[in-house]
């Protein structure tokens, strides 16, 4: 997966996980996926409802290299399992 901000990869999504990678963000109203653990930390913050989202400084300024399309779903269910399995007394 890449990030949407600036592009660096990661090849799995345990890496991903292990590394703190974001599954999905905000720009307003638009859904982005993937933001790397440095991205997430200088660019977004979470927001009244518990959701990642661009600070308000850099809100309809950036270009995303994701184009900000809907996507499936399919890897934020698997990087959330993902979390859950790692995470003790979580499941189980």
């Amino acid at each position: 997966m890449r990030c949407a901000i600036c592009g660096i990869t990661v090849e799995t999504i345990d890496e991903a996980v292990e590394e703190g990678w974001t599954p999905y963000f905000y720009d307003g109203q638009t859904e982005h996926e993937f933001a790397c653990p440095g991205c997430s930390q200088a660019i977004l913050r979470v927001d009244d409802n518990g959701e990642m989202e661009v600070k308000e400084e850099f809100r309809g300024k950036m270009k995303y290299l994701d184009d900000g399309r809907e996507k499936s779903g399919e890897d934020h269910l698997q990087i959330g399992i993902a979390v859950l399995e790692n995470e003790p007394g979580k499941l189980n």
